[in-house]
């Protein structure tokens, strides 16, 4: 069932088999009962910093072990910061990850095998190793609740991407193994990786297109104008996932991340991480909550010509759509209202981010 058809005739005469069943997975030859052949048996013998596919076939393996998609650096950074504790000195912190977080991360057989573990799993085309992975059965298997739903306009409150309907892209036109596999790094933020693709790799005349880009390509990034309404979320806790529904929004704010990209204004998203998001692990006092803010730098799948931003009534401009977006919780900037809600420590820790009240003119 798993090397026959067409798929597995296309396995069994590649160079992938040559190495035969125990040369991946281990496991012991001979005629032995299931348990003895099973011994040292590995289901997925990419997993881990040394494992099949690098130690015998892909030098540039060591490469991807240390990419974001592997080691989960990110997260490990942002509960180090908000914690005020390091996981090497701190093993019940590294417990608690390695039981609620750790599960979320690929390996090379989670791209080019089978689906992902955190999806339940399954060979995606027989035992056939694929080049290029599967948009739905791996890529959005994983990031399908924000990216994938916002790409396929599976929310209501937008539609598809111009790249997905009409253009018929998927993940990887854009998102190349070079950034994938990443450069050797271990990048701590996913902006971190230079080979992450940017508009103006497709669009380089985008600049001389109109006299709107001309004006703002250099202070704010392409979807202010350009993204639809995306979605944010709350309360995220340990041991249970999110305490709140996921919500629409669209906030244009300052950027948290200036030694990354060098806009004024971008877009943000709320991640639904809360003073109290690590509880269960025993984290009550979380010292530098005030040092990651938790409405982040964000880039909406869900890409448009024509938007809220950029259509308006026949003889009227952009302007009048963006520059006179209104004051507070609807409007589409990010205010000091939007923070007043928030736990002050919270609130503390975005205050940096947020648009000045009134029009971009009396700023």
């Amino acid at each position: 069932m798993f090397i026959g058809g067409a798929d597995g005739e296309d396995f069994l005469a590649s160079l992938h088999a040559e190495r035969g069943c125990i040369g991946c997975h281990g496991g012991e030859e001979g005629i032995l009962s299931k348990d003895e052949a099973h011994t040292g048996m590995r289901a997925d013998p990419s997993e881990g910093f040394n494992n099949t596919c690098t130690d015998y076939c892909h030098a540039d393996g060591p490469s991807y072990v240390r990419a974001a998609h592997t080691t989960q650096a990110g997260y490990i950074r942002m509960i180090e910061t908000r914690s005020g504790l390091e996981f090497d000195e701190h093993p019940e912190l590294l417990a608690g990850f390695e039981s609620d977080c750790s599960s979320c991360h690929a390996s090379c057989g989670d791209c080019h095998i089978s689906s992902p573990k955190n999806v339940g799993g399954g060979l995606v085309s027989a035992h056939r190793i694929n080049k290029r992975p599967d948009m739905t059965r791996n890529c959005t298997a994983c990031h399908g609740s924000r990216i994938g739903d916002e790409y396929r306009g599976a929310n209501e409150y937008a539609g598809a991407d111009v790249h997905y309907r009409p253009l018929a892209m998927d993940c990887m036109d854009c998102h190349t193994g070079d950034e994938m596999h990443g450069d050797g790094s271990r990048p701590t933020y996913r902006y971190e990786v230079e080979a992450m693709p940017a508009c103006l790799d497709c669009h380089a005349d985008a600049v001389a297109a109109n006299t709107y880009h001309d004006a703002h390509i250099e202070d704010m990034s392409c979807q202010v104008c350009h993204s639809q309404t995306y979605k944010s979320c709350n309360g995220c806790h340990t041991g249970e996932g999110l305490s709140e529904a996921s919500y629409a929004s669209f906030k244009i704010g300052k950027n948290p991340i200036p030694d990354l990209r060098d806009q004024d204004y971008v877009l943000l998203r709320h991640v639904p991480v809360a003073t109290d998001t690590y509880a269960s692990w025993g984290l009550t006092d979380l010292s530098g909550f005030e040092d990651e803010p938790t409405w982040k730098y964000a880039s909406p799948h869900n890409i448009r010509r024509w938007t809220a931003r950029t259509e308006v009534d026949d003889g009227q401009d952009c302007y009048l759509a963006c520059h006179q977006s209104e004051d507070g919780p609807d409007g589409w900037f990010l205010r000091a209202s939007d923070l007043a809600d928030l736990p002050a420590v919270e609130a503390a820790a975005n205050a940096h981010l947020i648009v000045p009240d009134g029009s971009p003119d009396t700023w």
